[in-house]
């Protein structure tokens, strides 16, 4: 068969983009400020989909090692944003993650009062869902450093690290 560029043309003609995404907040009752969900969605600067992985189980045969498959890892992920002029999201993370454990009173909050779903979607060119990532019991593991340098004219950043126990995926939007 001989190579043609109109049929890898035709058979590739409209790639996912990058820039296409769009973020679902939720945040525990308890740490809701006046920021607004809303908001918190168009601060996103960037983030990627989440990674499943399977670990592997060895199995010696023989004198050879006999690889399957083990359970399934959901690695934690990374979102930048985008600091607002009051900081008002990295106060929100701040108090969430206060809320997990405040160490000034060595307190813990119940699970039920921190894990919240997290949704994140690839969009299509139109806006519809193309693929819907849906966090399950998700919480901010580290909320990073704000990086201020006289230097720069840019729009300060930090990024917020999740973890969480696993996620599903949807085509469409699952609208939970």
């Amino acid at each position: 068969m001989q190579f043609d560029i109109e049929s890898f043309k035709n058979n590739f003609r409209d790639g996912a983009r990058a820039n296409l995404f769009y973020y679902k907040p939720a945040v525990p009752a308890l740490v809701q400020n006046d920021i607004g969900l809303e908001k918190m969605t168009y601060l996103v600067k960037s983030t990627s989909l989440p990674m499943r992985s399977l670990e592997e189980v060895l199995v010696q045969w023989q004198g050879f090692d006999f690889p399957f498959a083990g359970k399934s890892t959901f690695s934690e992920f990374t979102m930048t944003f985008n600091v607002d002029r009051e900081a008002k999201v990295k106060k929100t993370f701040e108090n969430w993650i206060n809320l997990i454990h405040n160490p000034e009173t060595n307190t813990y909050a119940l699970t039920e009062m921190y894990m919240i779903d997290q949704r994140i979607q690839l969009l299509g060119y139109q806006g519809e869902v193309v693929l819907e990532y849906k966090l399950h019991n998700a919480w901010p593991r580290e909320s990073g450093p704000i990086e201020l340098s006289y230097d720069s004219t840019e729009i300060a950043t930090f990024d917020v690290t999740w973890r969480y126990t696993h996620h599903t995926l949807s085509y469409s939007e699952s609208g939970a």
